[in-house]
């Protein structure tokens, strides 16, 4: 893993979403106070705050209402965004625009929701809104004034920070070079050198900073990747068309608003009631949670579900997370996670929920899925509670040919160790020291991290596999270097983004320190631009920040 992908992990996605977003304010106020862009940085603050005001206000009101708690970093989130679409102005029309953006992003966040979820993304619901309103009584409408040349040079890199942090890299792709394809040869017809006109598009045109922040949300995702890019593409195709229909037009407020919209009506998401049935451990340090579904939930091995704990006092990391689904047979499933001695909030309260106890399940989702051409020959990479996607898989893999590779802690028997053992699958647990209690049949290699010697040691076929990897980003990153070097040509990952790297305390004594409650966090200082926060983290395949 890379210096950036290690930075960018140590932080969740609200906070270097929050930081990215905070670095284009402060470079639009520098060089508004230089003269350089016409911005007043003084009015550029008092359109965030009063949309901050507005959205919290609204927030509130649907938590006195509907119970929907609000989430107060994702406000901020949603005021910064809406201050980068609103032109910065202090009059009294101008803050008013601002507030009307605002309380409308607020209440789509109440309102506008389904499956436990608010569909559309609530600063370009806001910013349509103002549209709308701006085209039937007058006033100011949102412009996306960040989307300049001089803005370029901080907008690109935050912007791509927020989607390497999501993992969305394909999703905004998809949105840009379809909005590319139909804009450019428009521009290119009408006298626009060919080069002109792309920089024109990139630089000018505000596809960029939508497809970064707003595009590629999590809440607002479809759980399957596919299901992902080709809403982008119909993003990027709604905002690259020109059209008019009485108040509405071409926008990418409307674009991304649509996009949200079909996401919804396509995976149609419904929140299933899950209630605990029992608490386990499946290895020392990793809690797992049992759960039994109100009504059957629809999901393929290998597959996560996103579950929210409800009525937490968010830390930062939200009172979602997306876990990887191990059956635990009569209907029932189970999640297991590491448990550090410091914990999330989610964490914390999942940890702590008592027998009988509910949370909801919002979303089922990923792409961590075996060929379905049962031939194949497969080799399954995983490190520490990486491993739980693939339970799923042995349970079903039934006489496919499979190996499994663990890489495990100094001497412990991986999770599942003796549920994994029964489906019969060829096991090699690489630790630096003997591994006390390994099932009959499995074999150790002596290492304390993953080498070309070892997978050599797991089979001697590996390029005729395809290989599944599992684990920290360092685990991920290693096993896709050695396995490529190795001709295994086909190599799907499912990595843990901002993996927690605190040592792990046993069960025992973490519920022991957070039952019934859950810590609060002492708020840390920022280091330059970078909020250095730590995250229990989230698979890639995930479409909210999680595990």
């Amino acid at each position: 893993m890379g210096p950036v992908d290690r930075l960018l992990g140590a932080a969740s996605m609200y906070r270097v979403t929050t930081v990215a977003l905070l670095a284009v304010h402060a470079w639009a106020a520098g060089l508004g106070a230089l003269g350089v862009l016409d911005v007043d940085p003084v009015a550029l603050v008092a359109t965030v705050a009063v949309c901050l005001g507005a959205v919290l206000l609204t927030s509130l009101l649907g938590h006195a209402l509907g119970g929907v708690r609000p989430h107060v970093e994702s406000s901020v989130l949603t005021a910064l965004l809406l201050g980068l679409l609103l032109w910065p102005d202090a009059s009294p029309a101008g803050l008013a625009s601002a507030g009307l953006a605002g309380a409308a992003a607020g209440l789509t966040k109440v309102l506008v929701r389904y499956g436990g979820r608010h569909v559309a993304n609530p600063a370009a619901a806001g910013a349509l809104v103002l549209g709308l309103a701006s085209a039937a009584l007058g006033g100011p409408g949102p412009v996306w004034w960040a989307a300049t040349p001089l803005m370029a040079p901080v907008v690109v890199p935050a912007g791509l920070a927020v989607v390497r942090r999501c993992r969305a890299e394909a999703v905004a792709l998809a949105a840009v070079g379809t909005y590319v394809v139909l804009v450019v040869p428009r521009l290119v017809a009408s006298g626009v050198a060919p080069g002109d006109a792309l920089a024109t598009v990139l630089l000018s045109h505000p596809v960029v900073l939508a497809a970064c922040f707003m595009v590629v949300e999590p809440l607002t995702q479809a759980p399957r990747r596919h299901q992902r890019v080709a809403v982008a593409v119909r993003v990027g195709a709604a905002a690259g068309v020109p059209f008019a229909a009485g108040p509405l037009s071409t926008s990418p407020e409307l674009a991304i608003v649509l996009g949200n919209v079909v996401t919804a009506v396509v995976t149609r998401p419904r929140a299933v009631r899950l209630e605990v049935v029992r608490h386990g451990a499946p290895a020392p340090g990793t809690h797992e949670v049992v759960l039994r579904p109100a009504r059957p939930l629809p999901w393929r091995p290998g597959q996560w579900v996103e579950l929210d704990v409800g009525q937490l006092r968010p830390d930062g990391r939200g009172r979602r997370r997306t876990l990887s689904i191990v059956p635990a047979g009569d209907g029932l499933l189970a999640v297991a996670f590491a448990l550090p001695a410091r914990p999330s909030a989610f964490k914390a309260a999942l940890a702590a929920a008592p027998v009988g106890a509910t949370v909801r399940a919002t979303a089922v989702g990923g792409d961590f899925l075996l060929p379905r051409d049962r031939r194949v020959p497969l080799l399954l990479v995983a490190g520490g509670v990486g491993i739980t996607p693939f339970v799923a898989h042995l349970d079903d893999a039934g006489d496919r040919d499979v190996v499994l590779v663990v890489v495990a802690g100094r001497g412990v028997l991986p999770p599942y160790a003796t549920r994994i053992a029964a489906t019969g699958a060829r096991v090699l647990v690489v630790s630096p020291v003997p591994v006390v209690g390994l099932p009959d049949g499995w074999r150790w290699y002596a290492g304390s991290r993953l080498t070309a010697a070892a997978l050599a040691a797991a089979t001697s076929d590996l390029p005729r596999r395809h290989a599944y990897v599992s684990g920290a980003p360092d685990l991920v990153h290693r096993a896709r270097r050695l396995l490529a070097a190795a001709g295994v040509r086909r190599v799907r990952t499912d990595a843990f983004t901002g993996y927690d790297r605190r040592p792990a305390h046993a069960l025992r004594r973490s519920r022991t320190r957070h039952a019934g409650r859950v810590p609060r966090r002492p708020a840390r200082a920022l280091r330059g631009a970078v909020a250095r926060w730590r995250v229990d983290g989230p698979p890639a395949t995930a479409v909210t920040d999680a595990r």
